[in-house]
């Protein structure tokens, strides 16, 4: 099933869930390494955040409606 009203019309619903979810264990990952390293100081929680903020999508987000 491919969600026709936006403007990617070729990224299917599960795709992009896929898509998200990828982002946010990367995000957080990457949060990770820069506390570990020391990088950005409390800048770096902003990457965090982010993915904080697409989890809240996520949730929030309707699905397309079934054809």
């Amino acid at each position: 099933m491919k969600y026709t009203g936006a403007s990617l019309t070729f990224v299917s619903v599960r795709a992009a869930h896929r898509v998200r979810w990828t982002a946010v264990w990367l995000l957080v990952a990457l949060w990770f390494v820069l506390q570990a390293v020391n990088v950005g100081g409390n800048a770096v929680h902003v990457v965090l955040l982010v993915a904080i903020g697409i989890l809240v999508y996520e949730l929030l987000a309707e699905d397309a409606p079934a054809a």
